[in-house]
């Protein structure tokens, strides 16, 4: 049933007072850009940066300096991001993208080049593409299978696009995320340790400065190791995972 509301009495207001506030009203907040966020190096080719009112982890690695792996043990050798890390020595692991009621991941996931599960068409997703050096997120139609892919997992959906938040439910839910700047360089992870709106998530990264973004798997399958001078973080999930990501030192080339 509908409650009636309360008839509220509006005191009159002068005509310039009041058109003063419309206008004030119609003023957009003004963004907070990207030189005004306060990141933190770790170490050389690595950042941190904590954003308190979504309780967000992020941490982006230079590319040059850092290679990303794209994990599939499979739904019968699932792991945590935990174990995905320490596998691998790596510095950072996240939880990777969709997965079946059996715990079969679904969609592209390219793995040391080579296409472990193909790409899933027709489906309103993205995928991560990483190459020696750099990264892009584009949707799956745009998609194009090339030599140069060491990584890539297509999951859902795209957060931004062009700098701009997309069109997203209204779903609140734990978060990880990855997030590009313009050239690609440089690849951002995010978690939240709660629940956390898609549309506000996607404005706190536009806010910050990212071009691109895109949504990983997140709820239960939420979930950060992180082994960096100063943050040794874990952000546990509900379970272990059937594919992950995980981000390693480039070896020195002599």
């Amino acid at each position: 049933m509908t409650r009636a509301q309360p008839t509220v009495a509006v005191p009159e207001i002068p005509l310039r007072r009041a058109v003063l506030a419309v206008v004030t009203l119609l003023i957009p907040a003004p963004a907070l850009g990207a030189e005004a966020v306060a990141w933190k190096q770790v170490q050389a080719g690595v950042e941190h940066l904590r954003l308190a009112d979504l309780d967000a982890e992020l941490f982006r690695f230079d590319l040059r300096a850092f290679e990303v792996e794209v994990l599939v043990p499979g739904r019968d050798h699932r792991q945590t991001a935990a174990e995905l890390r320490r596998q691998r020595d790596g510095v950072l692991a996240v939880n990777g993208g969709f997965f079946d009621t059996d715990a079969r991941p679904l969609g592209l996931r390219v793995s040391g080049k080579r296409v472990v599960i193909p790409l899933r068409p027709r489906v309103d997703w993205g995928v991560l593409v990483v190459r020696d050096g750099g990264a892009s997120i584009v949707h799956s139609r745009e998609y194009v299978a090339d030599a140069a892919t060491t990584a890539a997992v297509q999951v859902g959906p795209r957060l931004l696009i062009d700098g701009r938040p997309t069109d997203l439910k209204p779903q609140a839910a734990r978060r990880t995320a990855v997030a590009l700047d313009r050239d690609g360089r440089f690849l951002t992870f995010i978690v939240t340790r709660v629940r956390v709106d898609a549309g506000a998530l996607a404005r706190a990264l536009a806010g910050v400065g990212f071009e691109r973004a895109l949504m990983l798997d997140g709820g239960p399958s939420t979930q950060l190791s992180v082994a960096l001078p100063g943050h040794e973080l874990e952000i546990v999930g509900g379970y272990p995972v059937p594919d992950g990501l995980v981000v390693r030192p480039r070896a020195r080339s002599r």
